[in-house]
């Protein structure tokens, strides 16, 4: 109740005065670990920046989930172009967690805002995992050690730095709702932030349904809750996979439940066939996972964090999503690049802190044991210190940053109302239209914009070059204008 008192009662000299001392002395306590948070953020804030005029952010995911969010405040709902449809993306992946953005997307509008805040998303999911390292560790350094460690992660940095995807908010609400289970005692807040995560992707369901049965089994005190949890997620994916999804893909004609387009090949395209499969022929799916590429996937998340999180039962909470990445066809989800494993990462923290304690455990001496894992807890922030993304300090990554100026002037000469087709990297630059395709599909297009000295996904280099020599020689269109690797090109009427 104190906790809502301060909350809600901000009218009060007396709260306000309260409420600043509280923050000076929790800052002033923790100041180190504040004070790298707040250049971390500036630093990536920084690069995010660059690294999107410099063309590196795509349609696939910038330019989705921009588009889902312009037409959305424009009376579509949650649509999009760029699946071969137009239409809601919630025939694709179910997001609704976006929907609580679109007031702040309605302020500061456009594809930088969504860049930014999967920063400050990221920022403050590592302010509340330090809260929590506090409570467990007390006043040992280790808190800040393995916080620094996540913050530096590879594989946090891949999520983070790719584009948008509302999967990197799960380590944000998932450490809230694992702090008010924990160290608050607060199951209303709990089930709030369960609630929350749930409306990330259709997924997560999955993460915690095996997290309600992990409550269950692991910590007693926690039975009843665990328990629910499990129901709700269990109850919450069979609506959304069996009702939601098919609701809006019959919307387009694209009957299934859900496509699977890289999940469970030959398996089914409905989720009720594919959990029967599951169950009576638990090992066919196996026929479908590279085990080279998983196994080397899995050994770059694991060995940066030296095998401890193995010394947790916390672990287990990471196999189904390796799971259900293994069996993609997908070679990049099955070596669990890019945002792909961003849901794994709580489990495999809490997992790493867990399994220091326990490594504690085992020597006897308490004054030797806190020291050795001091020791071992600096080594993890080492080694991961090493092996973060230095590339992205790199200046000739930015290289394009140049051409900046003469794109924007390039899209300027294009008619709002235009249909445009273009490379990948250069959509999230250009006005919002409903008629805009991403290259080799043109479908026509009146005008067609054209980089070859950045990014081509999702063609290869020479199947660029070879786009462009056809549209050069075809009749159909004329070189508008040009200049060096940018190239624009009008429909001739």
């Amino acid at each position: 109740m104190n906790e809502i008192y301060i909350f809600f009662n901000f009218d009060t000299k007396e709260t306000m005065t309260g409420l600043w001392k509280r923050f000076k002395s929790h800052y002033l306590d923790n100041r180190l670990f504040y004070n790298v948070l707040f250049g971390w953020t500036v630093l990536f804030l920084g690069l995010r920046t660059i690294q999107h005029l410099s063309f590196q952010t795509n349609t696939y995911d910038l330019s989705i989930f921009d588009y889902m969010m312009h037409f959305t405040l424009h009376g579509e709902f949650m649509a999009e172009p760029f699946h071969g449809y137009w239409g809601s993306h919630f025939a694709i992946h179910f997001t609704p967690i976006l929907l609580p953005i679109l007031p702040f997307y309605f302020i500061f509008k456009g594809p930088l805002f969504l860049l930014y805040l999967q920063i400050f998303v990221g920022a403050v999911s590592a302010a509340v995992f330090y809260s929590i390292l506090k409570k467990e560790w007390q006043k040992s350094p280790l808190s800040i050690l393995i916080a620094f460690s996540y913050l530096i992660y590879r594989p946090f940095l891949n999520g983070i730095m790719y584009d948008f995807h509302p999967e990197m908010f799960f380590p944000l609400i998932f450490f809230l709702a694992y702090y008010f289970l924990t160290l608050k005692k607060n199951n209303i807040f709990f089930f709030l932030f369960i609630s929350l995560a749930l409306l990330i992707k259709e997924d997560v369901a999955v993460y915690l349904f095996f997290f309600g049965i992990f409550l269950f089994f692991r910590m007693k005190e926690n039975r009843r809750i665990g328990l629910v949890t499990s129901v709700i997620s269990l109850c919450y994916f069979l609506i959304t996979m069996g009702i939601i999804i098919p609701y809006f893909r019959e919307r387009l004609g694209m009957g299934t439940a859900f496509e699977f387009s890289s999940l469970w090949q030959g398996t089914s395209d409905n989720v009720f066939d594919i959990i029967k499969s599951l169950a009576t022929h638990p090992l066919s799916i196996l026929k479908t996972i590279s085990w080279t590429t998983v196994f080397q996937g899995f050994f770059n998340i694991i060995s940066p964090l030296l095998f401890i999180p193995f010394l947790s039962w916390f672990v287990i909470l990471i196999f189904p999503m390796l799971f259900i990445l293994a069996t993609s066809k997908s070679p990049i989800m099955q070596g669990f690049g890019l945002h792909y494993i961003s849901s794994m990462l709580p489990f495999l923290f809490l997992a790493l802190s867990d399994g220091l304690k326990n490594l504690g455990r085992l020597i006897h001496e308490q004054k030797k044991s806190r020291k050795f894992l001091v020791y071992l807890a600096a080594a993890i922030l080492l080694i991961n210190l090493v092996n973060t993304r230095w590339n992205l300090l790199n200046p000739s990554r930015y290289s394009a940053l140049k051409d900046y100026k003469t794109v924007k002037e390039y899209i300027r000469l294009i008619p709002p109302e235009s249909s445009v087709a273009a490379t990948s990297s250069l959509i999230p630059h250009i006005p919002k239209r409903r008629n805009i395709y991403m290259l080799p599909n043109s479908d026509d297009a009146e005008y067609i914009l054209i980089h070859s000295g950045i990014n081509p996904w999702p063609l290869e280099k020479q199947q660029l070059e070879n786009l462009i020599g056809q549209f050069s020689e075809s009749k159909k269109y004329l070189c508008l204008k040009s200049k060096g690797p940018l190239k624009l090109f009008k429909k001739v009427d």
